[in-house]
């Protein structure tokens, strides 16, 4: 077999102011000799244009009632609502917010949470079969701690989880090889990924939310990957694979050609890594765009449900997270 087709295996699993003036005139002098004749009739002048004046102005200035309404027709209780409206509305989101059970999340402000997630990364055959024949399905179980950080309905999600890439002993090779490359494969592959997911929310209420976005991270390769030559069994199909058996060692009777001197992929051979010569990676991509529900009942508890497409394939998750 083609030692690429590990390599094929693998691939398929951010005021303004006024200014006022006032300018004051004298009056002119009257001569000195009649200034004691006319004081008193001077003073009944000036008392009588004194009252005049204050009537007139008593008669033009609004009374109490005029001056205190408002602009452009107004009235008074429009103006007292209109001012304590936005007033009253932001106090009872605060207050909402600051409740002690309330999932309310105030505009501006970090939440923090901490919890476990699981995926379920679903490895269809089909896309094993764009590169290589065989293979089957694979169901790879993710498990690990998270820690989300929230402001503004935008969330990172930083997680480490383990994930199991085992499978059961299934023929495949390489899509190029001939039939006589078919081996059956056994993985015991596991990766730790380590991601960063970003994710935007649409709130449809304080409790529950539609998320979507995408994530970003490299995971770390260990485990065994088995090989074992394999020969067509009664009824066998060259093409698929199905019905072939591993060969019990270099020029197997039962086998023939299939059982060849070419390789050493007999007795448990396992694939060397790309640190010791091999094609097994010891580092694998992790890239996905996804979307999901958030549901949060309660401030201290937040709930997720997520699916997405990535570089291992589909998955289904959940979440679940403690608010700090």
């Amino acid at each position: 077999m083609s030692p690429r087709f590990t390599s094929v295996l693998m691939s398929a699993f951010a005021s303004s102011a006024l200014l006022f003036a006032s300018v004051a005139g004298a009056a002119p002098k009257e001569p000195k000799a009649d200034a004691k004749a006319d004081s008193k009739g001077d003073a009944k002048v000036d008392a009588t244009a004194d009252s005049k004046a204050d009537a007139g102005k008593a008669a033009d200035a609004p009374t109490g009632d005029a001056a205190a309404a408002p602009a452009d027709g107004a009235t008074t209780g429009d103006t007292e609502t209109a001012a304590a409206k936005e007033p009253g509305k932001d106090s009872a989101l605060v207050a909402d917010a600051e409740a002690g059970s309330s999932p309310v999340e105030l505009p501006g402000q970090t939440y923090y949470g901490v919890g476990l997630r699981y995926r379920a990364i679903i490895v269809p055959k089909f896309m094993m079969n764009l590169f290589g024949d065989g293979g089957r399905t694979v169901l790879a179980n993710g498990l690990g701690p998270e820690f989300t950080i929230r402001k503004n309905a935008f969330e990172y999600e930083f997680s480490a989880m383990f994930t199991s890439y085992a499978m059961d002993p299934t023929p495949f090779k390489a899509k190029s090889d001939g039939a006589d490359a078919w081996e059956i494969v056994e993985s015991k592959i596991k990766v730790l990924f380590l991601t960063a997911d970003f994710n935007w929310s649409q709130d449809f209420a304080p409790e529950f939310a539609l998320d979507y976005g995408f994530g970003a991270g490299f995971g770390l390769v260990w485990g065994d990957l088995k090989r074992t030559q394999a020969y067509p069994g009664t009824g066998a199909n060259l093409n698929t694979g199905e019905g072939f058996l591993p060969c019990a060692g270099k020029g197997d009777a039962r086998g023939g050609n299939y059982c060849g001197f070419d390789n050493d992929h007999y007795s448990g051979y396992t694939e060397p890594s790309w640190a010791n010569g091999g094609s097994k990676p010891v580092i694998f991509p992790w890239l996905a765009l996804q979307t999901g529900v958030r549901w949060k009942p309660h401030r201290n508890f937040i709930g997720r449900f997520d699916a997405g497409f990535g570089t291992s394939g589909f998955f289904l998750g959940l979440g679940a997270d403690y608010g700090l």
